[in-house]
């Protein structure tokens, strides 16, 4: 008997590369959707071991009706991990609330036509469930269940670095609250999954030069290298981002509500910024470490129903960072 095959958006990302690599090796056939054709020759190359379990379809357009109409033909499960990212556009309403929003109602909409598919695992943010001024304080309480409230014609900053960041937040959180109504609404006949990731490190299966460095990786790096961090110390490693989309498959969940799962590792495990600083600083001198405490205490964020659920020990800070910096070393020709 054929495993079953899985829907996956967002695989040309950083995350989305490590949940397409995990989801080959537990067994699973995988259809990966691109935005353009030119896309697909990297991602075959990447999978390339895994070749006879991986197919493409190309959906230009996610916000379309009719955008997945025959993508999801045999599918049983659906990975949806494609968003926009901070920065990528100055318009609110267009460049992160309709590809959030439109996107994911449209691809929910459409798996509902399918009777194949049990289960769509869709990847928000730990952003989608605390209030908008909590990255800028770096003082938050994040647990699931939270019900956060957004204007969704507020206005913004006229910095763009700021302005980018807040729209993403708020996207995030107008987007998980669609997901959330449309569920409430429509009834699905399948099971619906919420991930909420804190900032997400690790090795970027997609990253070919030093100067491609990005998204949360580069966050961490400019951290690391300004004489405050950039972002509160809350983090998971990409690849037990990755084997939550695993596990998830394995349980009883959703049962007519959106199912929602925080992923994050804590204190315990070498997560604070002090601790970080001085592993970087002995382990990777190259880095040329500037970031100097006093250093304000870690959110809190209760992670525990992911632990219970699904069996979770996170990665600890060293094997995360070490991972991200021995890449970085390769990159640069440091070996």
């Amino acid at each position: 008997m054929s495993q079953p095959l899985i829907f996956i958006t967002g695989a040309t990302g950083f995350i989305g590369a490590h949940v397409v690599t995990q989801a080959l090796s537990a067994g699973y056939h995988v259809r990966l959707s691109v935005r353009k054709e030119a896309q697909i020759s990297n991602l075959r190359k990447l999978f390339s071991s895994h070749s006879a379990n991986v197919e493409f379809v190309v959906v230009p357009d996610f916000t379309s009706t009719s955008a997945f109409d025959r993508a999801l033909h045999g599918v049983t499960y659906v990975f949806h991990l494609a968003s926009p990212m901070p920065g990528k556009g100055d318009d609110f309403q267009n460049d992160y609330v309709k590809p959030a929003v439109d996107g994911t109602i449209a691809l929910l909409n459409a798996a509902k036509t399918v009777d194949t598919i049990q289960r769509v695992v869709i990847v928000s943010s730990l952003l989608a469930l605390i209030p908008l001024d909590a990255l800028m304080t770096g003082k938050f309480t994040a647990k699931e269940g939270q019900k956060i409230d957004i204007d969704p014609n507020m206005s913004f900053p006229t910095d763009p670095r700021s302005a980018g960041g807040l729209k993403y937040h708020a996207s995030k959180i107008l987007a998980h609250r669609a997901t959330q109504s449309w569920c409430t609404s429509s009834a699905p006949r399948y099971s619906i999954v919420t991930l909420h990731p804190s900032f997400v490190f690790g090795t970027n299966l997609l990253q070919s030069s030093p100067e491609a460095l990005d998204g949360t990786n580069a966050m961490l790096w400019s951290s690391l290298t300004s004489p405050q961090p950039l972002i509160p110390m809350s983090a998971v490693d990409v690849r037990d981002v990755a084997a939550a989309h695993i596990r998830v498959l394995e349980i009883k969940a959703g049962d007519g509500e959106v199912e929602e799962f925080i992923l994050c590792a804590n204190e315990k495990e070498g997560w604070t910024w002090n601790r970080v600083a001085e592993f970087v600083k002995r382990e990777y001198e190259f880095v040329g470490v500037k970031v100097e405490g006093p250093f304000e205490q870690p959110p809190s964020v209760d992670t525990s129903k992911a632990e219970r659920v699904l069996g979770f020990g996170w990665r600890s800070m060293e094997d995360t960072v070490g991972s991200f910096l021995d890449h970085q070393v390769e990159l640069r020709g440091k070996l």
